[in-house]
């Protein structure tokens, strides 16, 4: 089993576009090298590459100083979702068994 998804041909391109998006967004320096350095921007370029949804606890925010995950989703027109939003869209059930 795999943790992390391999990095394939689709991903490459995609690693690009998320990388300009965040430079010409208006965030600090710091901002766009912290994004850039961590696995969000992994994450966003995977879901673009592959049109996944981002499932996170983010939420957006207007700040130059970091650059969240629902922002750059909304940016590259990346569906993103909460985890509870998740949850109903799978149907998720948790159901208790009887106990031993």
């Amino acid at each position: 089993m795999l943790f992390f998804l391999p990095v394939d041909d689709a991903v490459l391109p995609a690693l690009g576009k998320v990388s300009t998006w965040a430079s010409g967004q208006g965030y600090d320096p710091a901002a766009v090298a912290t994004f850039l350095q961590v696995a969000d921007y992994w994450l966003v370029s995977h879901a673009l590459a592959h049109r996944c949804t981002v499932v996170t606890h983010e939420v957006p925010a207007n700040s130059a100083k970091k650059i969240k995950i629902p922002n750059a989703c909304i940016g590259l027109k990346v569906d993103c979702i909460t985890p509870y939003e998740m949850l109903r869209r799978e149907k998720a059930k948790f159901v208790l068994g009887k106990g031993n």
